[in-house]
């Protein structure tokens, strides 16, 4: 049997508790070693103008920042959207854009997946059912049957931030 990519995320009650312990500690000023790879995205949604704090994993790929994700807040930055963003400790204005290149994103999973070895399965929320390790023909699958997404991460300038408080700039506070 050949391996198969699939989402593999808590549902429900434990992935909403999950993510109450997760934007608590993310929020502090010093919130740890978990801050080098988590941060919280701060977003409005689209359609129901709701302000929105995710927890998510942050990677680097090359010169991009990147959260790899399946969650349907993703569609809130199809056109892109500026959010800030709470990583290591700091609020930061930033533009988040969902990538639309189907291939980039299986080929990005796949880079990630070899990356991160034993601990891809768990950072990149997925897991690997069947024999054998996945190759991007398996990635380019998952991102067309399970959604498989990533959204870019770009930090705003000084110009594009005039209207953020500076006490949004700043260190978190608790």
């Amino acid at each position: 049997m050949s391996p198969e990519v699939v989402r593999d995320l808590p549902n429900g009650e434990e992935r909403a508790e999950a993510d109450a312990r997760m934007r608590d500690l993310l929020s502090r000023p010093e919130p740890g070693p978990l801050a080098e790879r988590l941060a919280l995205l701060h977003f409005t949604g689209r359609r129901t103008g709701r302000a929105y704090t995710v927890p998510a994993g942050m990677h680097g790929l090359g010169d991009e920042m990147v959260v790899a994700t399946g969650s349907a807040w993703r569609w809130n930055f199809r056109d892109g959207a500026d959010g800030s963003l709470t990583w290591r400790g700091r609020i930061s204005p930033v533009r988040f854009t969902l990538v639309t290149d189907a291939e980039h994103t299986a080929r990005a999973y796949w880079e990630l997946y070899e990356r991160y070895g034993e601990a891809a399965p768990r950072r990149l929320g997925i897991a690997v059912r069947g024999g054998g390790t996945p190759g991007l023909v398996e990635f380019r699958t998952a991102v067309a049957r399970h959604g498989l997404s990533l959204v870019t991460v770009v930090p705003t300038t000084a110009a594009d931030t005039a209207d953020v408080p500076d006490s949004e700039k700043e260190r978190t506070r608790r």
